[in-house]
């Protein structure tokens, strides 16, 4: 049985995806299973895969013969895993050479700890560009428990890797389509520490297809941040701090209108949700949260 199992999702990623297998491969550390769940793509990827497979028996392969989503793709991938520890990485993303084994390193000192790195931003062709997540995005760069912080901060999921028993009856909410990320890690920090490493272990993949803000779907976008803002008033209610609420308002209601806005200022959902988004969050707050009045 492997020590560290790796979940790779796979859509349309026939580019990129040979190097993504590579950088798992090629680990300095070796005693790993890599599960490669293809989300029924229209590309070359299944066959990529296939090939790689026939080369490497730690590749464990499945094909959705119809395209399922993200959430339901990573959740087929947690529930085939064998190995003590999860890392997860994007088929389009990469890791340099050694970072299973130091990121291990943490998690010998502490199993239990949710551990995370910087990634450098790399583009189609794989090359550097010059930022780090770190200076491109808000990421909660501190150690220990960040519950309040972590729903407003980015986290590349191929940098991340945590004990697999520790996840327990924690996976990603399906019913999501953009978000379920989000709800996944705010679950995870309930409950552990989290461990950031300011070293880039990880190459996050900056590509047309992935840009945040070229987001069609803005609809899709503000339902989901309805359902994440009820979940976590729902499920955490009046223990949220004051630095939690200010960053669940702004995740949920002023990310999502300022993609809006961006995308088109124009549409009918633009209009309405910029008012609905911040009544929604409000009401919550009064109905969840209890009023001191001394």
């Amino acid at each position: 049985m492997p020590l560290v199992s790796v979940v790779m999702t796979s859509y349309n990623h026939e580019k990129f995806i040979s190097d993504a297998i590579e950088s798992v491969l090629n680990q300095s550390f070796k005693d790993l299973e890599l599960i490669i769940i293809d989300d029924n793509s229209m590309d070359r990827s299944p066959l990529i895969i296939s090939e790689l497979a026939d080369k490497d028996e730690r590749i464990r392969k499945m094909f959705h013969q119809k395209n399922l989503g993200i959430a339901k793709t990573i959740n087929d991938g947690l529930r085939n895993c064998n190995g003590k520890f999860i890392a997860f990485i994007a088929s389009d993303d990469l890791w340099m050479e050694d970072k299973l084994e130091k990121q291990l390193k943490i998690l010998e000192e502490d199993e239990n700890l949710i551990v995370w790195c910087n990634s450098a931003i790399i583009d189609d062709a794989s090359e550097f560009t010059g930022e780090k997540s770190s200076e491109k995005y808000k990421n909660a760069t501190s150690n220990g428990y960040v519950f309040d912080q972590i729903v407003n901060s980015w986290i590349s999921g191929s940098g991340i890797m945590m004990k697999r028993d520790n996840l327990k009856d924690i996976q990603l909410n399906e019913n999501l389509k953009y978000l379920n990320d989000t709800m996944f890690y705010l679950d995870l920090a309930h409950n552990h520490k989290f461990h950031y490493m300011e070293e880039t272990l990880s190459k996050y993949r900056i590509h047309g297809e992935n840009c945040s803000f070229k987001i069609k779907d803005i609809e899709g976008w503000y339902k989901d941040s309805f359902l994440l803002c009820r979940y976590i008033f729902n499920k955490y209610g009046e223990h949220l701090s004051y630095q939690a609420l200010r960053n669940i308002f702004y995740k949920t209601c002023i990310i999502p209108v300022m993609m809006g806005a961006q995308n088109d200022m124009l549409n009918k959902y633009n209009l309405i949700y910029p008012v609905i988004l911040p009544l929604n969050f409000m009401m919550l707050i009064i109905k969840n949260i209890p009023i001191k009045l001394t």
